[in-house]
């Protein structure tokens, strides 16, 4: 997602120019009006809301410098996901604000899973940060990591385990950098009724925190995915398995030792997993496997 997020982005910064270090901070919500309307002269009458999502850490040139204030829950620059049931359809706008006025550009498809449309109450990205505030897991990363920025934050609608309806959720990750492989953590925040609710899962470890290397495609997935594991783990490695966002085994699997590729099958249920691999002493984490319906 990131990848198709760098392209994206270059395109909406030549179209800026030089005044794309000028663009204004708003919420999730502030730009849905324009991108609704920006959809509707584009042939889409009866376009819908169906994800929002802001991916940030851009490790290349680019005239805008992507931010997310986690302080107000505030982003210089969103993506929309908007469904035309008409046109069986589903069309990507990038919105920005400048000097006070919004622009909205379109953009190609996105690889992301997305499910039915986002209801009118879906909670704005300012309330996002503050019930992660709330959480003690959140908390404590940022007061480790105070300088650690999330590398995307989406808004889309799923089914989370234990919960029968399908309900509107955010989730924050931060996937950490080379040198810090301890500081990713994902988060999901939702509301049942009127109560918001966050779970957030910071995997520390002094062995190998994080699976570099580990290729898996596709991803998102369902029903399967693909896994290839690095040189020398290729040998080691005698079993996997997957957590949900509660830190609970889903589902387990046997690794045949030498066997550096597995297809291994999926929950049903769509969500936010972390994978690990391990000879039960050492183990291998990918934080983020995303389960499309």
């Amino acid at each position: 997602m990131r990848r198709w997020c760098w392209v994206a982005i270059g395109t909406l910064g030549a179209v800026l120019c030089g005044e794309a270090q000028q663009l204004e901070l708003f919420t999730a919500r502030q730009g849905v009006s324009p991108v609704l309307e920006r959809a509707r002269r584009d042939g889409f009458p009866d376009a819908r809301l169906q994800a929002v999502l802001y991916a940030g850490d851009l490790p290349v040139s680019s005239p805008i410098s992507l931010r997310f204030d986690l302080e107000t829950g505030r982003a210089n620059l969103w993506v929309y996901g908007v469904n035309s049931t008409q046109r069986d359809t589903t069309v990507w706008y990038a919105a920005v604000k400048l000097f006070v006025a919004f622009q909205v550009l379109p953009l190609p498809a996105i690889p992301l899973p997305v499910q039915q449309p986002l209801p009118e109450s879906w909670m704005d990205s300012d309330s996002l940060v503050l019930v992660l505030r709330e959480n003690r897991t959140y908390t404590e990363f940022r007061q480790r990591y105070p300088d650690s920025l999330p590398d995307a934050v989406i808004l889309a609608t799923s089914v989370l385990p234990g919960l029968p309806t399908v309900l509107p959720v955010w989730t924050m990750m931060f996937l950490g950098t080379p040198q810090e492989l301890s500081t990713n953590m994902t988060c999901m925040v939702w509301k049942v009724g009127d109560q918001p609710q966050a779970e957030c899962v910071h995997v520390v470890s002094v062995q190998e925190p994080s699976a570099v290397g580990v290729r898996l495609f596709p991803q998102p997935a369902r029903g399967w995915v693909e896994v290839e594991l690095p040189q020398p783990w290729c040998g080691m490695v005698r079993r996997g398995w997957l957590e949900d966002m509660l830190g609970r085994r889903v589902q387990q699997w046997e690794w045949v030792p030498g066997q550096c590729r597995g297809r291994l099958l999926l929950p049903h249920a769509p969500g936010v997993y972390s994978l690990r691999f391990g000879d039960g002493v050492r183990w291998l984490q990918v934080p983020v496997v995303i389960v499309s319906p």
